[in-house]
């Protein structure tokens, strides 16, 4: 959702918000963009502008007259919209209303389900519309294009996404432990997936820092040595030219190459060599940095993985601490077992329990 100009004097300051709504832990980035979704919102389904609105109190009148309509909207938007981002505008306007100081309408938001069924959901994300399986001939296409217009950080990138299955915004956060011929490589992820609560409390983090050990490659470690200069625009930039070389490429094809594509391929490998052993599952969730087995259900597919990729060894303190809710949910926690056949069966534990595992 795109977000409009508002006037955040209407509504309380980071500051005050994050002491009054403890349980709320946001970035601060995060806390306006929410209140800046809200208003695009709300300009879109009541009749008041909300840059009109000068003071705290016509905008507790406003709210308060069309919160009905409010709630009304955000259920006929569950059909237009992905299950995520129609999460993400409610939470938007949950926020809105605890920083306009009403917190009791921000509680009836926060309670409503999303009423449109799965099945008619909208699936038209951006996620769809990424190249899941990368192959050796693409690979070579994109890299031959970056080289001959000389874009040496998406080379790098490409390079630490293809061996490490990083996520792109962890490029900036890589540490090397050591780096040799005889003993390979070992590095340091820092996991970007935490929100600021995870930051804060690591028992509630969401996402996994985790030591990779790989053989030595002259071409990652110039990558890792090179990726400390650097930063989100830099890494958001290479993304961009990345995405427009792939639509320029294959402007036939509806899936096009990006950074993640290569995270997806490093997991469908992990998955095609782990799965058949013990614990493979929370090895393959530590490698690509996942607290849970099941967030490892969005990353690849257990039957397009190849058997000849290198698989990173990871520290035993990570794997420690991964938990295998894919197992405990069918009763074989830590152990092999066909997955999608004990999904068909229904062998789940917890009856209603519905599970959508991509091995």
């Amino acid at each position: 959702m795109t977000h409009t100009r508002f006037n955040d004097k209407l509504f309380k300051t980071y500051n005050k918000f994050s002491k009054d709504h403890k349980k709320d832990i946001l970035k601060e980035t995060t806390y306006h963009s929410y209140l800046g979704d809200a208003s695009a919102f709300l300009n879109k389904v009541i009749v008041t502008n909300m840059a009109s609105i000068k003071t705290k109190k016509e905008l507790k009148i406003m709210l308060d007259e069309n919160h009905k309509l409010v709630m009304l909207s955000l259920r006929s938007t569950a059909y237009s919209k992905t299950s995520d981002s129609w999460r993400k505008l409610r939470r938007a306007l949950t926020i809105m209303y605890k920083a306009a100081g009403m917190s009791a309408y921000g509680d009836e938001i926060r309670a409503i389900s999303n009423p449109a069924p799965v099945s008619e959901r909208s699936h038209n994300t951006k996620k769809s519309r990424r190249l899941v399986k990368v192959t050796d001939e693409v690979l070579r296409t994109i890299v031959k294009d970056r080289e001959d217009n000389g874009d040496q950080i998406s080379l790098y990138l490409i390079v630490l996404g293809q061996l490490l299955g990083i996520r792109p915004s962890e490029a900036e956060h890589l540490e090397i432990i050591s780096a040799d011929e005889d003993n390979g490589i070992t590095v340091k992820i820092m996991g970007s997936k935490k929100t600021l609560l995870g930051v804060k409390q690591k028992a509630k983090a969401r996402g996994l820092d985790r030591i990779l050990t790989v053989s030595y490659n002259e071409s990652l470690h110039q990558a890792l040595l090179r990726s400390k200069n650097l930063d989100e625009l830099r890494i958001k930039s290479a993304q961009m030219r990345i995405h427009r070389a792939s639509r320029k490429l294959y402007q036939k094809t509806d899936k096009h190459f990006c950074l993640y594509s290569l995270r997806y391929t490093f997991g469908s490998n992990l998955k095609r060599q782990l799965y058949k052993d013990e614990g493979g599952r929370v090895i393959t969730a530590a490698i690509m940095g996942h607290k849970n087995t099941t967030s490892i259900s969005s990353y690849g597919h257990y039957r397009s993985g190849s058997v000849g990729a290198e698989i990173p060894q990871v520290d035993d303190a990570t794997i420690k601490q991964v938990r295998d809710n894919v197992g405990e949910r069918f009763g074989n926690e830590g152990q092999n077992f066909d997955i999608g056949s004990a999904i068909r069966n229904r062998e789940f534990i917890k009856k209603g329990t519905k599970l959508a595992l991509g091995i």
